[in-house]
């Protein structure tokens, strides 16, 4: 367990008027500092955004089945043996001696015995007796399957994960009518409604394509608004005032216009953060699927996910160490997913960067249908991963780009899927 010891806008709309509901107000600097001094948690900018962590920088996660029971965490260490289906009824879990509690998997966030509430900042009573701290109600959570400071290895890789864990985002010091998107190139400003920002490039533009200053809208700013930190607010055409970050005015692309004759034109996106660099052996690659992750040679990189949504806790199994069945069901037989999903190595001068990382796993992989994945004594090679998940190649996937072991998958348990590059789904 983690103990903290401090615990339809048109081309002829000249703004945004979707920014001009209120007004930027960031006052009460001091009250604001001084609540920040007292949190359990800090604040740490990851590659998904920001997002609460311990004192250590170790990510915190909330877990969607505790919205039902606000006050209350519904993960505990509670040990269960059957798992249930609405057409099949109860059957055993596989191997259950070995399976690992939720609080295993997911360590709550305890408070030191003197803790005190304050703001946001709440405690709640686990069933040992402990204390647990709980942002706005929602019980926080480490992830046993980060590392390093910084890591979201407890993120879903993309929407076909459904076991309900996800990081717990920090509130944005952002004026109103802007939010953070993420996209290749990084953590993007936009507006509530997901349009990237820009800002102008280049100074003197040469122009390329029919992109001008006028097919883009200022982000309007309110006369009497006031920023702090990278924001600003900054005279625009005809007595306006628009918003800027880092002392770039910000503009936004009219609903319907293409983002490509924009960049042309010396157009970029307005990062927040920008993405940690791709390994060398990591490619992005256009599919029927959207642009995904691939291999060096161009075929499709694959993870596997799993949880199993039958049991009460309705765990991740696609650790090392959890039963295997749920991989070798996919196939068939163990042997043969061993010959269909091949880890995808990385060479010995590999570095991690971001969410890429080098993971230990068994080759041939989870060979053992009965017990546990990556079972002791199989040997071992070096595999890139995503957010934690080792990456595999299908070997049906005979021309770059295709993705024939998409959605390959065994009941509602489990599915090799492809690793889409953000932006394609909203919520990655």
């Amino acid at each position: 367990m983690i103990r903290d010891p401090k615990s339809d806008t048109r081309r002829s709309a000249p703004i945004l008027a979707a920014l001009l509901g209120g007004v930027a107000m960031f006052g009460a600097a001091g009250a604001a500092a001084s609540a920040a001094d007292q949190a359990p948690a800090r604040v740490e900018i990851t590659e998904v955004g920001p997002v609460f962590a311990t004192s250590s920088g170790m990510t915190l996660y909330n877990w969607a089945a505790d919205a039902a029971t606000p006050g209350i965490s519904k993960c505990t260490n509670a040990h269960y043996q059957i798992q249930s289906e609405a057409n099949y009824g109860n059957f055993p879990l596989p191997a259950p001696a070995t399976r690992k509690t939720c609080a295993e998997k997911w360590p709550p966030f305890l408070a030191s015995a003197d803790a005190k509430a304050t703001g946001d900042w709440s405690l709640i009573h686990r069933p040992d007796g402990a204390m647990q701290w709980a942002f706005q109600g929602r019980p926080l959570y480490a992830s046993a399957k980060d590392h390093r400071p910084g890591d979201v290895n407890g993120e879903p890789v993309n929407v076909r994960d459904r076991a309900g864990w996800h990081v717990a985002k920090a509130p944005l010091d952002f004026p109103p009518g802007f939010k953070l998107v993420r996209l290749p190139e990084g953590l993007v400003l936009a507006t509530e409604d997901g349009r990237p920002a820009y800002v102008r490039r280049g100074g003197r533009i040469q122009r390329t394509s029919s992109a001008s200053t006028e097919l883009l809208q200022p982000i309007a700013a309110p006369g009497l608004g006031h920023v702090t930190g990278k924001w600003s607010i900054v005279d625009g055409a005809a007595g306006s005032r628009q918003y800027a970050f880092d002392g770039e005015a910000l503009y936004v692309l009219p609903v319907g216009l293409s983002e490509t004759d924009i960049k042309e034109a010396g157009w970029t996106s307005a990062i927040f953060r920008r993405a940690a660099p791709l390994p060398p052996q990591i490619h992005t690659r256009p599919t029927i699927l959207g642009h995904i992750y691939t291999a060096a040679d161009g075929k499709s990189l694959y993870v596997l996910s799993c949880a199993e949504l039958g049991a009460p806790d309705a765990l991740p199994c696609d650790d090392p160490g959890d039963a295997a069945v749920y991989w070798s069901a996919l196939c068939g037989a163990p042997a043969e997913c061993s010959r269909r999903w091949r880890p995808y190595l990385a060479p010995a001068n590999a570095r991690p960067s971001g969410e890429w990382t080098i993971e230990e796993v068994s080759d041939p992989p989870f060979l053992d249908a009965a017990g546990a994945t990556y079972p002791p004594g199989t040997p071992r090679v070096k595999a890139w991963a995503y957010r934690g998940k080792p990456l595999y190649t299908f070997v049906d996937d005979d021309v770059p780009g295709e993705t024939l072991g998409h959605a390959i998958q065994y009941w509602n348990r489990s599915a090799f899927t492809v690793v889409n590059t953000p932006g394609e789904y909203r919520d990655n």
